[in-house]
């Protein structure tokens, strides 16, 4: 189940830092569904979660969930410092028929392996349903080392990481787990390490030629691969040029009826970003169209 593209969906919001955009979110949530994504993560990093209220979070779950249903998968992201509020949020949202957990390592505390292993076997044990491990150290502050991930797998429900760290993709290769790239830029890497996929941000304006970039490797043509791979990675990386998700909600304001505003701390794209951003969209054109048929 876990593989191909992934979209952690951003939680449009109402301007002049109003709530959830409900409508908003269905419509994008529709949209993608007729996209080349493979699913979808609610309450990810993309999505703001970790500054929505609680009440926002279940607005934001149902929302999906009644767009979504069954026709895709979706993983709810949880996280948080103490496990035992990660615990409660899994209880709490078990009543939607999600696919899964992706859950982030135990943030700004700073525990060893040890505690970082028994935070993921808590989890583990709270449901049934599947789990992926969320590795992004430049955010929690530590690492799920590939050495503690190979004593998670021995779980029958921890299948599959989100991976960040690109030093990790070689040694995570040789573990019976679903290696996901968390890190757009480093997508083609983790793919040459015989990853499954990836949990892109970018795919929300290109999930088209990071499918593409999948299939060309699965068709052993590595070398077309990193030349369309290489094409877009500028785009990638203007993507990420502000604080996540401004760019991505600002880009997406361009094609669709939402907002670009974002929840404070994170302040919305400059005019001059968006400026960059007008150009990269139309960049995401040229390259539709210079690689089209590649796959074939």
């Amino acid at each position: 189940m876990f593989s191909g593209i992934w979209l952690p969906i951003v939680t449009p919001l109402h301007n002049g830092g109003g709530g959830v955009d409900v409508d908003a979110l269905q419509r994008l949530a529709d949209y993608y569904l007729r996209t080349e994504i493979s699913g979808f993560v609610a309450l990810s990093t993309t999505g703001e979660a970790a500054l929505l209220q609680e009440a926002e979070r279940l607005t934001v779950l149902q929302a999906l969930a009644e767009v979504i249903g069954q026709r895709l998968p979706m993983l709810i992201g949880v996280g948080g410092s103490n496990t035992r509020d990660v615990l409660h949020d899994i209880q709490r949202y078990e009543r939607w028929d999600c696919a899964g957990y992706l859950v982030s390592a135990p943030s700004y505390v700073c525990p060893d392996q040890a505690g970082v292993q028994w935070h993921f076997e808590q989890v583990a044990l709270a449901t049934e349903r599947p789990i992926v491990l969320y590795n992004v150290p430049h955010r929690t502050g530590v690492t799920i080392a590939p050495e503690t991930v190979a004593r998670l797998v021995e779980h029958a429900n921890i299948v599959a990481i989100k991976e960040c760290v690109r030093e990790h993709f070689e040694k995570l290769s040789a573990l019976p787990v679903n290696v996901l790239c968390g890190t757009d830029e480093a997508f083609d890497d983790c793919l040459h390490h015989g990853g499954a996929g990836g949990i892109l941000a970018s795919a929300h304006v290109c999930a088209d030629l990071l499918v593409a970039v999948q299939e060309l490797i699965h068709s052993d043509r590595a070398t077309d691969a990193r030349t369309l791979f290489a094409s877009l990675l500028p785009v990638l990386r203007l993507l990420f040029a502000a604080p996540n998700p401004s760019a991505i909600k600002a880009m997406l304001a361009f094609d669709h009826s939402l907002s670009d505003e974002t929840r404070m701390p994170i302040t919305r794209a400059s005019a001059q970003l968006v400026e960059r951003l007008s150009t990269a969209r139309d960049r995401l054109q040229d390259l539709r169209a210079e690689f089209a048929g590649a796959t074939n």
